[in-house]
This record gives structure tokens, sequence and C-alpha cells, in this order.
């Protein structure tokens, strides 16, 4: 198998050397390594040997047969997946994201390498726009890096708000019942809704006074001698 490695370096080498590679022939050539990675487990040796070759599509080769296995727990991949960031070849660029982008990789050197990548595009007229250029590769590795950029800045700011929403439901928690069961709190606490309880039994229970008009022989109410005094008073007639 390991022969069988070499002449598939060999084969991928000569042709890139003699620049005819064509596009579907790097498609193949991914498929038949990320076989040889996934059967031989040579992906730390894929990364370490061809991530950084001198050609640009030996390069991508490497990096798509990485990101077709899935393998991204290898030694290194991170330190060459942020190197092929800055690649001189712009789909270099954007294979290094893709793989980011599935292996759900996040750090502060691989969001500034994106963001670096990313430049000045914006969502969604640059998304757009290269939809219409889709052999633009530059603005394929930008839009890819900004997508992968603002999904982490959306996950930071759902991580945010979930830890708010927990620390807002602990203080209402604590709020609500500050006391633990059998602590002096806690019993003060109850003793305290007994009495509420049983005064309000006791006023709900209470005997309510009711006042009873009483007219003299003419039909007309009859005032106390006091409140008529203050009757003729406000109404500014003498007592």
């Amino acid at each position: 198998m390991q022969l069988r490695y070499r002449m598939l370096m060999f084969k991928m080498s000569r042709l890139a050397g003699q620049d005819k590679l064509t596009a579907v022939q790097e498609i193949g050539f991914a498929t038949e390594l990320a076989e040889l990675v996934q059967k031989e487990g040579l992906a730390e040796r894929v990364v370490q040997e061809l991530f950084d070759d001198a050609h640009p599509q030996i390069r991508r080769i490497a990096v798509n047969a990485i990101r077709r296995t899935g393998q991204f727990e290898v030694n290194g991949l991170q330190g060459a997946l942020l190197r092929r960031l800055s690649d001189p070849e712009p789909w270099v660029r954007h294979d290094a994201a893709w793989v980011i982008q599935e292996a759900k990789m996040d750090g502060g050197l691989l969001r500034a390498g994106l963001r670096r990548l990313a430049g000045s595009v914006q969502l969604p007229q640059d998304a757009v726009r290269a939809k219409e250029n889709p052999t633009d590769g530059l603005l394929q590795a930008q839009v890819r890096a900004r997508q992968i950029l603002d999904a982490m800045l959306k996950k930071d700011a759902e991580a945010a708000l979930a830890a708010l929403r927990a620390a807002m439901a602990a203080l209402s928690g604590l709020q609500k019942d500050p006391y633990s069961n059998g602590t002096v709190g806690k019993l003060n606490q109850e003793r305290r809704q007994l009495q509420r309880r049983i005064a309000a039994r006791a006023l709900s229970s209470s005997t309510r006074l009711t006042f009873k008009r009483v007219e003299g022989p003419d039909g007309k109410p009859v005032f106390s001698p006091v409140a008529a005094a203050a009757r003729k008073r406000a109404e500014g007639e003498p007592a």
C-alpha cells in the first residue's frame, strides 16, 4: 500500500509539474488519496508532506483529501490549515476554509486568519455575486470565510444569551425562595405567612357596622345636635 501511495504521488507531481493536471483529475486524485488515508491511516503524513508542497494543485488535492475523510483530529492539521488560509492560490484558501467549516474548528488564530481572508466582503450581496461568478476563486474564498465568521459570532451570541437567561433564572429562583428548608430564616418566613393567614381570617369574620337613616315626622333626615351645627356652618348659616 505504501507503493500505491508513492505511485500516486509520482503521477500527481509529474502532471502538476507539466501543467497538465486538470480540475477533473484533481478531484480524482483527491478521492483516491482520501481512500488511502482512510485505509492506511496516512492523514498525518499527508498533512506533513503535502499541505506545504511547492505546487498549489498538490496542496489543494491534499486539503480536499483530508476534507473527504473527515479525519480532523490529526496532529498539526489546524496549524497547516491556518497557513493555507493565506496561500498564494485562492482556491487552496477556499478549500482550507471549507475544512475549518466542516470540522467546526474555532480559536483566536483561526478567526484572525478567516478575518484577513474575508476582507471587506459583505453578506448577502457578495454571496449573490459569488454565485454569479463561480470561477472567481478569491471571491469564493472570501465569501466562505465571511460565512464561517458570521456563524461563529452567532454561536457566541447564542451562548451569551443562554448564560444570561440561566443567570436570570437562578436570580429569580433565589428571590422567590431565599431560604433553604430547615433554616431559621425559612421557619421565620413560614411563621409570618401563618400570621398573615390568621389575620386575614379574623378580618373576614369580624362584625361589620351598618348605619340606618333616621327621619323625623316631616320625613326629613334627623341629625344629632353636633351634626346639625356642623351642617349649618358648612352652609354658612348661624349655628
